[in-house]
């Protein structure tokens, strides 16, 4: 199954009505509020009540779809003259299987067809289903690029050494994960593994570390190496810092992504968050093989 690669110019291609495939968090409003200053008409598709909560203000219309209803998805976006599409949100798998009872013929037919159920496999397929019935997919990035930071430190509390030889092994091992399609983030205290992500995600992840470290941490996230850019943009946000500090008495440590291609959510109020609470936030490039 092919992988779209989208470049900027691509926006321009849809004009008219876009289709907002909603997940959970801040991202389906932030993404809505800058298509329709663009000038588009946002129909959002939302994937559960509380997404349907956060992204209704922001879009022109909104509909509540369960996840597996890709045939009802197509119907909605194609009644409502919707020539392209974006998904944007969190889309925990977990969710997606406690909804096997409401799949719709069209989403039994495909995903029947592949091979596994990883994040990739089925996100592909999706993809590769909504462009076959004419839909254009958009990538996220085309208008949320202002929240991908470049290389550097965003706090003004900086890394120690010993936090950048962390940060580098961390990446490593997370960049391994993330090929092998488990997971995305690592965290790490003194290069020894604490906690790898997998079905949990990030946030329970780190809650897991931060018991078992009883004090600061290293949290890295990282892309995929395949990251299909219409899917599933490694995103950090206030979730993750107060996943850090959480039950932690003595918080601190060093949250790391990499840089240009992870989404910070409220760049603002995380830096301030964490530099109440000790942390650093770095941009960092992954490290050379």
């Amino acid at each position: 199954m092919g992988i779209s690669t989208l470049n900027e110019s691509s926006a321009r291609v849809v004009t008219g009505k876009l289709g907002l495939i909603s997940g959970e968090g801040q991202l389906p409003s932030l993404l809505a509020q800058s298509a329709k200053e663009r000038g588009y008409k946002v129909v959002a598709l939302a994937l559960s009540e509380s997404a349907e909560a956060q992204v209704s203000p922001h879009a022109d219309k909104t509909y509540l779809v369960a996840p597996g209803q890709i045939g009802r998805s197509i119907g909605l976006l194609k009644k409502e003259g919707c020539t392209g599409l974006v998904f944007v949100g969190k889309v925990p798998k977990i969710n997606l299987l406690r909804q096997l009872h409401k799949l719709d013929w069209l989403a039994v037919k495909e995903l029947s067809k592949l091979p596994n159920f990883n994040d990739d496999t089925i996100q592909f397929a999706v993809g590769d289903i909504m462009e076959a019935h004419g839909l254009k997919v958009l990538t996220q990035s085309e208008f949320l690029r202002h929240l991908f930071p470049e290389i550097g430190v965003l706090t003004k509390l900086q890394p120690s050494a010993g936090d950048y030889a962390d940060i580098e092994y961390g990446m490593r091992v997370a960049r391994e994960i993330a090929r092998l399609d488990i997971g995305q983030t690592v965290v790490v205290k003194d290069r020894m593994i604490l906690a790898l992500e997998a079905i949990e995600g990030t946030d329970e992840a780190i809650k897991r570390a931060v018991k078992l470290a009883r004090g600061p941490v290293v949290v890295c996230k990282v892309s995929k190496p395949n990251q299909d850019q219409r899917f599933d943009i490694p995103t950090v946000g206030m979730n993750t810092l107060q996943s850090m500090v959480n039950d932690n008495a003595n918080p601190g440590g060093v949250l790391a992504v990499e840089a240009r291609e992870t989404l910070v959510v409220e760049q603002d109020e995380m830096v301030k968050y964490a530099e109440a609470n000790g942390i650093a936030i770095v941009a960092a490039a992954l490290p050379t093989l």
